[in-house]
Formats: C-alpha cells, sequence, structure tokens
C-alpha cells in the first residue's frame, strides 16, 4: 500500500510536498485543528520544521507540534501562535516540507507525491491515463486517471500496484470504472 503524503498535485513548488492543512481553531492558546493527508506518519512524532503556505502570498517557516484530539481529530501548535485570533489568520494554509526531508518510502511503498502525473497501463500494456489524484474512499485509496478516453477510477486494492517507476505505473486491470465521454 502507498505511503502518502500527499493526495492531490497541491504543492508550493516541485520540491514541497503538502502534507495537509490547517483546517481551523481550537481552543484558546493558539492550536488549531488539522487536516492531514497521512496523519498516522511518523513525521508527526516529534515537532516539525514545515513550511506554512498561504492561499496567496508569501511561504514561511515555523515549527509545528502536534496531539491527538477528540476521535480521529489532530491538533497541532505552531510556534509563536498563541491567541485563538492568531490561530485563525491561519485557517486555511497548506502544512508543506521539502522533499528532501522525508525519509526514503522502502521496498514496495513509495510517496503519492512522486508518482502523481505518471502514466497508468495495465500489465498487457492497455494505457490507462496519467494519475492526477487520489482520493480516499473508506480504506481504500481511488486513483483518478485522465486520458485520451476521458476519467477513469481505480481503485488502489492490496497488489494492484505490479509496478512503479520513474517511467509510469503498472498495475492490475480489474476493476476500472470509466466514465462516460461527454458529447
Amino acid at each position: 500500500m502507498p505511503r502518502g503524503t500527499k493526495r492531490s498535485s497541491e504543492a508550493s513548488s516541485r520540491a514541497d510536498v503538502v502534507l495537509g492543512r490547517i483546517a481551523g481553531v481550537f481552543g484558546l492558546r493558539g492550536e488549531v485543528r488539522l487536516f492531514l493527508h497521512n496523519p498516522g506518519s511518523d513525521l508527526f512524532a516529534a515537532p516539525l520544521d514545515v513550511i506554512l503556505v498561504p492561499p496567496a502570498g508569501e511561504p514561511r517557516p515555523a515549527r509545528l507540534s502536534t496531539r491527538p484530539g477528540a476521535g480521529r481529530r489532530v491538533l497541532g501548535r505552531i510556534e509563536g501562535v498563541d491567541t485563538p485570533e492568531a490561530a485563525a489568520r491561519l485557517v486555511g494554509w497548506s502544512l508543506a516540507v521539502p522533499r528532501a526531508a522525508l525519509p526514503e518510502a522502502g521496498p514496495g511503498s513509495w510517496y503519492l507525491c512522486d508518482v502523481l502525473g505518471l502514466p497508468v497501463r495495465t500489465a498487457a500494456g492497455r494505457d490507462l491515463g496519467r494519475l492526477v489524484a487520489v482520493h480516499q474512499a473508506g480504506t481504500v485509496d481511488v486513483w483518478e486517471l485522465v486520458g485520451e478516453g476521458g476519467t477513469a477510477w481505480l481503485p488502489l486494492l492490496e497488489g494492484r500496484a505490479l509496478s512503479v517507476g520513474p517511467d509510469g505505473i503498472v498495475v492490475s486491470g480489474e476493476g476500472l470504472v470509466e466514465d462516460e465521454p461527454a458529447g
């Protein structure tokens, strides 16, 4: 199964990987609610140097500490942000790290940021399109592929990706769902 830190093509630059975004304010001491693409990542076990990327404007470096909240929530504290008003000004900002800050993905794993945009084909050689986004559907990631025939959706089941490399991705082709061509 892939180790994703990014589930869409959003990034502050090609060298940065978006880990998530600031989704809201929590409490009276300037903590923030976080939406993280991979909340279980070991990256968040200790304070982390991140890049805060505003919707418009210049990115800025920051130090982020996280802790679990109620349910599946993840809460964060950004060094120097001490009030709910200061935290509210950061809602909607993305959290990124330089690609070089990520550990190696390991055998049989990859980072989504490294495979977005790659061509995808079946083991039989059928071109399925380019991987443009990955969506969560319960416990299964669904790849959004765009090709000559339009958009196709491929549930990424265990063992579906047969090989992943810089030239493309080879998958088993069963279970592909294709949109009707517009016309």
